[in-house]
């Protein structure tokens, strides 16, 4: 019985794997998954009928020692380190572990001025997750393209001759941290001709990446996501009135695309402001404010303008409902502009440049913050992009089957 371990961390990462684990039962039903759902990724995993593992299930990989040890780290890093959707026992581990693992790289004084200096951006849990596949033994290993936790896993498998399989959601453009890596999955599954290409300029080898499309996508256009979304803009906006979704998203404290500059903090604050303001300057304009999956929900004045959109929520019959999405970098940008949504790109954040939707073809105007209402007002007053009914992809589908081609090409255990 092959034995798989999927690791993903939460937003449009975990929509990329869950399609795949499915698409893989379905092909092999023999196929044994275990899924490492990071942070966020934990509920939508549940939700979606897995049974997900967390740091805190793994603590056991250390011993009693390190435990107490890493736990206690943990609880020191809580403070401003929560998120309602992932437990106080998942957090503390996650952090404490991740705090650890930095300490046997770099020793306690350098790993806490990279923890000072990037944060959770820093980990790299190399040594954890060294023993995490010494403990589960897998016959490959299938991440996205998520630093941090994924990457190590990575690279864990790599150097224990694991076959390694990585789903790239986007476009792989020059200053992508993922496309710069020196050390490269068995297989990279990629969404067009256009990215693998990118790949190839930045060093990759050509048999080592597959376009299959982005799992994520599959479902964008299937017919009861569509009608979905008809009824719920009949539920959100009158005849005449214009619905704008929020797509908010964390800003970074440091960017490849911005070499020596620092990420603004409340940058999505001042978004979310701006934008509320707005919209209320204008009566038939009502904004949807979606966070991260990261991030909690903001607070919301109580206004008819403005409505709640949790990231717990589906994403997919929102797109079809509204008229444009507004997003920095974030996936739902690129979904969005597949809906058939017009999409305003903010150019921002210092990850921006490392996304340029704009001349990607994918956002249909950009703007800086200041411009938003003028740009905005334009979008708002064309219709929705026509967009042919395609049918639901097979990205899934392909994903899986070349995960099961690196599972096939290993030879059989005859361990007893």
């Amino acid at each position: 019985m092959p034995h798989i371990l999927a690791v993903a961390y939460g937003g449009g990462h975990i929509a990329m794997m869950l399609p795949v684990l499915r698409a893989l039962r379905t092909q092999r039903p023999a196929v044994r998954i275990t899924l490492l759902a990071l942070t966020t990724a934990r509920r939508a995993a549940a939700d979606a009928g897995e049974t997900p593992l967390g740091y805190a299930d793994l603590l056991d990989v250390l011993d009693t020692a390190e435990r107490e040890y890493a736990l206690d780290l943990g609880r020191t890093l809580l403070p401003g380190n929560t998120h309602p959707d992932v437990s106080e026992a998942q957090t503390v581990a996650y952090l404490g572990v991740n705090a650890w693992d930095l300490q046997q790289q770099l020793g306690r004084s350098a790993a806490a001025a990279l923890l000072a200096a990037k944060g959770r951006q820093g980990f790299y849990p190399l040594h954890f997750f060294r023993r995490v596949l010494a403990r589960l033994r897998p016959d490959l290993v299938l991440t996205t393209n998520s630093p941090r936790s994924e990457q190590a896993a990575l690279d864990a498998a790599a150097e224990a001759g694991i076959p390694t399989l990585a789903l790239l959601d986007l476009f792989a453009l020059p200053g992508d941290a993922f496309a710069a890596r020196a050390r490269h999955p068995s297989r990279v599954c990629v969404l067009s001709d256009a990215v693998r290409d990118n790949l190839i300029r930045a060093g990759w080898p050509a048999p080592r990446i597959a376009v299959t499309g982005n799992p994520a996508f599959d479902a964008l256009h299937a017919a009861h996501v569509v009608a979905a979304g008809a009824r719920l803009r009949a539920a959100l906006a009158a005849p005449r009135q214009r619905l704008v979704l929020l797509a908010l998203q964390p800003e970074p404290r440091e960017h490849p695309a911005s070499p020596g500059m620092r990420g603004d903090p409340a940058l999505p604050q001042r978004i979310l402001q701006h934008a509320i303001a707005c919209v209320q300057r204008h009566a038939h304009w009502r904004l949807l404010v979606r966070p991260h999956p990261s991030q909690p929900m903001p607070a919301l004045p109580a206004s008819e303008h403005v409505v709640a959109a949790p990231a717990t929520e589906p994403l997919h019959p929102l797109l079809h409902a509204v008229d444009v999405v507004i997003t920095g970098t974030s996936t739902v940008g690129l979904e969005a502009h597949l809906a058939g949504a017009r999409v305003l790109q903010l150019l921002d954040s210092i990850a921006a440049a490392a996304m340029p939707y704009r001349a990607l073809g994918v956002a249909d105007a950009a703007c800086h913050l200041p411009a938003l209402e003028p740009t905005l007002a334009a979008l708002l007053a064309q219709p929705r992009r026509n967009v042919s009914a395609a049918p639901a992809g097979n990205a899934a589908q392909q994903v899986a089957a070349q995960a099961l081609a690196l599972l096939a090409a290993q030879p059989e255990d005859t361990t007893p």
